[in-house]
């Protein structure tokens, strides 16, 4: 039992200090001017916290801003980042500052920090060359170097249409590249906001507009050139013109954060001095086209499509029913695709009204699928009817610049003969007939109404001569 409980106790000792490594405070100098800020540090190894709490109020110092940095510490092949955070206080009067015990909360993980007597003394004035050793106590050691590194980095619109015909499908795309050897000198800024705001200067009043989703920014390896490029896609859209008026998109800027390097790093101070850098686009214009004459010209789907149809089945008997499908598959937007055009109204194909299915996808910056109207058709007379009399479907073709049309190579038969009764039953013919199958089917006579009006005639005759008769006894 005591192997037992000492064995729980080691475990609960190692898992301790395990914690107390994650996070580590650490106090700045605490004998400084007055003139100079008073330093506690929170530093995290390898991840950056999400949400630090707990700087105190130090009686006698004004709490001031908070600064963070990140070291990347090598040692021979092996390569480690400590996050650090400093929150600054300005004292306010010289003398003894008491800093009381405290805890961070780190991301909701307590850190326990004791407390610290801080001396605040007057300031002094720099002395060249002096050696008083009083005097080297409370100067502060000297700020690193840091020097401006050129980034090889840039922010870009990708349109890569130049001219494009009214409801031709425009794909733009916003993209951040940044050298691979460059990829420490650079961070996003406040990213959420800035590209919301990017996305409002980009849209276009005269254009349908399909967001493209997507959940995160995937990073992208891209060589340009001779070098190793990563790339950040920020915003993709697609674009359909409703107008002939041209696309015009304004420059677009995006603030990052970059990091000056220290010119002779150390593990004591801080590598890295970080700024904000703003990266902007080139504007650019879509010249829109008006269609070309044509009768539909105002009604006709714009893009690359082909017909893809199908029959339940080919033959039927007379009132027997099928099923066809009009599906149209290409690029473009699938959305707004009309109906197929109906040629002529048969009365030997009683056709009903589609049933109307879409699915579609992005890829390689277009809009592709398909739209599927599916038909139910009964046969009202025998024959053979080739589906290409009753249905079409016209549409623009921006790579030929020509309009094309999707015409049915199907034909459907509908065998037997002609059975006029059938076709009356299968028809609706009002209530009044209805009620023919409640009603007697017993004959009447045409004289029975005859008998009727006399025997009607002969009691009103008796009914009178018994009046008569009853009045002249009262008279007497």
């Amino acid at each position: 039992m005591k192997k037992a409980l000492f064995f729980f106790l080691w475990c609960m000792g190692w898992a301790a200090l395990g914690a107390s490594q994650d996070h580590t405070v650490e106090y700045g100098a605490t004998v400084i001017p007055i003139d100079q800020y008073f330093t506690i540090s929170l530093k995290s190894p390898a991840t950056r916290p999400t949400k630090v709490e707990g700087f105190p109020e130090i009686e006698g110092m004004q709490k001031s801003t908070q600064k963070s940095f990140t070291t990347t510490i090598t040692r021979g092949t092996k390569t480690s980042m400590v996050y650090t955070l400093t929150q600054q206080y300005a004292p306010l009067k010289e003398g003894e500052v008491t800093v009381k015990p405290f805890t961070l909360l780190v991301d909701g993980k307590s850190v326990p920090v004791p407390g610290i007597k801080v001396k605040v003394g007057a300031s002094l004035p720099p002395v060249p060359g002096t050696k008083d050793s009083a005097a080297t106590a409370v100067v502060p050691p000297a700020a690193p170097e840091f020097v401006d590194v050129k980034e090889n980095a840039f922010l870009t619109l990708h349109v890569p249409k130049g001219r494009v015909f009214v409801g031709e499908a425009v794909p733009i795309s916003l993209w951040f590249y940044v050298a691979d050897a460059d990829l420490g000198l650079l961070d996003f800024f406040e990213f959420e906001g800035q590209i919301g705001n990017i996305v409002r200067q980009l849209k276009q009043r005269s254009a349908l507009e399909e967001v493209v989703q997507q959940e995160e920014i995937q990073p992208e390896k891209i060589k340009i050139g001779e070098k190793d490029f990563t790339r950040y896609k920020l915003h993709e859209t697609i674009l359909f013109p409703i107008t002939s008026q041209a696309l015009r998109f304004p420059v677009v800027s995006l603030r990052m954060i970059k990091y000056k390097v220290a010119k002779n790093p150390s593990l004591l101070t801080q590598n890295r001095l970080p700024e904000n850098k703003t990266y902007s686009t080139q504007s650019k214009e879509v010249v829109v086209k008006a269609l070309p004459p044509h009768p539909l010209r105002d009604q006709v789907a714009v893009g690359v499509f082909r017909l893809e149809e199908q029959l339940s089945r080919k033959t039927i008997t007379l009132n027997q029913n099928l099923v066809y499908h009009f599906n149209i598959e290409g690029e473009g937007n699938i959305r707004t695709l009309p109906s197929p055009q109906r040629l002529a109204v048969s009365s030997e194909l009683e056709i009903y009204s589609p049933e109307i299915r879409q699915r579609q996808e992005v890829s390689r910056g277009q809009i592709a699928g398909g739209k599927d109207f599916r038909y139910f058709i009964v046969g009202r007379q025998a024959g053979e009817f080739p589906l290409r009399d009753l249905f079409q479907w016209v549409f623009f073709n921006p790579v030929t610049a020509r309009y094309d049309t999707l015409q049915p190579s199907l034909t459907v038969r509908v065998r037997g003969q002609e059975d006029l009764n059938s076709f009356i039953r299968a028809q609706d013919v009002g209530d009044f007939y209805n009620i023919a199958a409640t009603e007697s089917n017993e004959l009447i006579s045409i004289d029975q109404f005859k008998e009727v009006r006399l025997y009607t005639n002969v009691a009103l005759a008796v009914l009178l001569t018994v009046a008569l008769f009853i009045f002249i006894l009262k008279r007497r």
